[in-house]
């Protein structure tokens, strides 16, 4: 048990108050290896929708002068000419007319590029790897959540060979075409998510080395630990998780993240808090008698320190911006085997604070599920600030208490009209899609745009050049808005608030159980801390108008 804060860093600081208890839940994750690696999805969940407002920039991060002797430099983007996709090419057309997110396109392009620009890259491939979580490590994940709602090993790598065929054929890779290769890890994802495994996740980042990686695609079965090994190698990754700007920095030119950094997903939370919900009666909580309280708030959160860093800074902005002060602040363990009784210890310390509104915004995947099961008992029924999931894993927790959540989130659109799952079945007529998907999708088209913006000299520099010249997406898209940038490596830049309706048909596979937008729908941006958030009015959501 803790007496005081710790930073990414381990050390100890004093300046927020609280006291700690190891809590309850181990992480299972999203889908196949996914599912864990997207347990300790930091401070707010990150696929969230919006609209950007910005129009797309035509830059590009390679020029005639900055490219070594004898490589053939490509067009600008948006000059005129016809692309390997078939698309005719002009100022802000996209590369492929399918998706939101693509590069600006460009006129095909023939000549030399420099055959072995960097490891992992040769005159004709540029090699990926992922890394297959252990059996052992899958079967925890499958005793805790059916198959057929994570996905398996087998379909996750039969969907990112389904999208590495379509865009090897749609995007300017310069002569090139990416080769993925997949090998069983020896690390433990679950171990490292707790801090340990390095030996273990060092060994697997090695393997990747010996493979001939470039980048590694291994988000299903991504951890912190795993990452910076990779970084050490040299070999560039993509993750779930939230990171601190110094973190980014630290580890660039190699890590991306698809969650906004640790300052702005606390801010754009505080916001929600301090704005939405601060100082006004608790009318989304299961009990009657807190519907007439004002609120009053705790936070649970995973003693890791990246996430304990990510709480305290929310912790910081709620007393310092908005006159919020936490009464209960608890953090815990991923202890599956005493999930029970630390849940019934948590609730109970909640309760006898008199909290009404529980924020459980960096929560794993499966601690809901045996919080809300010892609040059930406990005659508990505060409000809940979530952690988003996807809609199947939403259904897990109790449902009488996770009908008064809140998160931030999406709510998710029919999955025949998201661009990944129209991409997958172009690539791949006859085959079965992974509910994993968008997550999948995510990771490899952020991939390949940074592969056509870096130019045919490839390395790791010229790819995170490429990705920071990116244009913004345009409003519409499966991820809501990306923004780049020098110096962003984590190109979310909205969020919207959602609240969990039980009843409501999902959108994405149409079962009973779905999150539904609050506020009309509106969304708001990481980058101004939620500003458009209206003061001192309570979040419009379980069908308030």
């Amino acid at each position: 048990m803790s007496n005081g804060w710790r930073g990414p860093d381990g050390q100890a600081t004093s300046d927020v108050p609280g006291r700690f208890v190891r809590g309850a839940g181990k992480l299972a994750r999203r889908y196949a290896a996914f599912l864990v690696g997207v347990l300790i999805l930091v401070i707010v969940l990150l696929f969230i929708p919006a609209v950007s407002t910005r129009a797309p920039t035509q830059g590009s991060a390679y020029s005639p002068s900055s490219l070594p002797p004898g490589i053939t430099a490509p067009a600008q983007p948006g000059s005129p000419g016809t692309a390997v996709s078939g698309v005719r090419c002009a100022p802000g057309v996209r590369q492929v007319p399918w998706s939101h997110y693509a590069p600006i396109c460009e006129p095909a392009w023939t000549g030399n590029n420099g055959a072995s620009t960097s490891p992992g890259v040769t005159a004709k491939t540029i090699t990926i790897t992922y890394r297959q979580a252990a059996s052992s490590t899958l079967q925890l994940l499958y005793s805790l959540v059916p198959k057929s709602v994570i996905g398996t090993n087998a379909e996750v790598l039969r969907a990112m060979q389904a999208y590495v065929k379509l865009f090897n054929k749609e995007f300017e890779l310069y002569g090139r075409k990416v080769v993925l290769k997949s090998f069983p890890a020896q690390g433990d994802f679950v171990n490292e998510l707790n801090g340990g495994g390095a030996s273990a996740a060092q060994a697997d980042a090695v393997t990747a080395h010996s493979l001939g990686a470039f980048a590694d695609v291994s988000i299903i079965d991504s951890t912190p630990i795993y990452d910076q090994a990779l970084a050490s190698q040299h070999i560039i990754s993509f993750s779930p998780y939230s990171s601190t700007r110094k973190q980014l920095a630290q580890f660039a030119p190699y890590q991306y993240s698809f969650a906004p950094d640790c300052e702005r997903s606390a801010a754009g939370t505080a916001a929600v808090i301090g704005k939405e919900m601060a100082g006004m009666p608790a009318i989304f909580a299961g009990d009657a008698a807190m519907r007439h309280k004002k609120r009053v708030f705790g936070v649970l959160y995973p003693s890791i320190p990246s996430n304990t860093y990510c709480t305290q800074l929310m912790d910081q902005i709620l007393q310092k911006k908005y006159g919020v002060k936490l009464a209960k602040v608890i953090s815990y363990s991923l202890n599956l085997s005493q999930a029970s009784s630390q849940a019934a210890t948590i609730v109970s310390e909640f309760k006898a604070a008199g909290v009404t509104t529980v924020i459980c915004a960096t929560c794993d995947f499966v601690t809901p599920i045996f919080l809300t099961s010892a609040a059930n008992i406990a005659h508990y029924h505060p409000e809940w600030i979530a952690n988003y999931f996807m809609d199947a894993f939403s259904r897990l927790p109790n449902q009488a208490q996770w009908s008064h959540a809140v998160a931030l989130g999406m709510q998710e659109p029919p999955a025949t009209t998201q661009e990944g799952y129209k991409a997958f079945f172009k690539a791949d007529p006859t085959g079965k899609i992974v509910p994993s998907f968008p997550f999948v999708y995510e990771s490899m088209l952020l991939l390949f745009d940074g592969l056509q913006a870096a130019g045919p000299d490839l390395t790791p520099q010229t790819f995170a050049a490429g990705v920071a010249s990116l244009p913004p997406s345009t409003p519409g898209g499966m991820f809501g808005a990306w923004r780049f940038g020098k110096g962003i490596y984590d190109p979310s830049a909205n969020f919207r608030v959602v609240w969990w309706n039980p009843n409501a048909i999902s959108g994405l596979d149409g079962r009973k159980g779905a999150w539904l937008n609050c506020n009309a729908g509106k969304s708001y941006s990481f980058y101004k801390a939620a500003a458009s958030l209206p003061a001192h009015t309570q979040l419009r959501c379980f069908g308030a108008s």
